[in-house]
């Protein structure tokens, strides 16, 4: 009787720990594919420019950055960070006709209440 308890016991360590390494497996490959940017519930749409828009949180770096260079990315942290500063500095890539008005709006679409940015992919295509 002894022995068909601890069988038992056995089987169901087993289960628990294939479960639990299912589930680890899973997220990570969730973590890898979001990749290191990417934030829940994000999602990048495309202008009809065919800039992408992606809105996440404060800190965190849209996709289409992150598969930039590292200078792309240093780029796109600091037009996060100093919108006061690109707002003199002009653009020359000629995207006034798509209603840009200085260098920070080719990287930041947008800036929202609760922090969140949209980023356009425009100073990486």
């Amino acid at each position: 009787m002894e022995k068909a308890k601890r069988v038992k016991r056995k089987r169901h360590q087993r289960v628990v720990l294939t479960v639990a390494g299912l589930v680890a497996v899973g997220l990570a490959a969730a973590l890898f594919f979001s990749g290191p940017g990417a934030s829940p519930g994000s999602s990048v749409q495309v202008t009809s420019s065919g800039d992408q828009l992606e809105t996440i949180a404060t800190g965190k770096l849209p996709s289409f950055a992150n598969q930039g260079s590292a200078k792309a990315q240093e780029a796109y942290r600091y037009a996060a960070a100093h919108p006061e500063v690109l707002q003199y500095i002009p653009c020359y890539c000629g995207c006034r006709n798509i209603g840009h008005r200085h260098n920070g709006d080719c990287y930041v679409q947008e800036r929202h209440e609760d922090g969140r940015i949209t980023f356009t992919s425009h100073a990486v295509t």
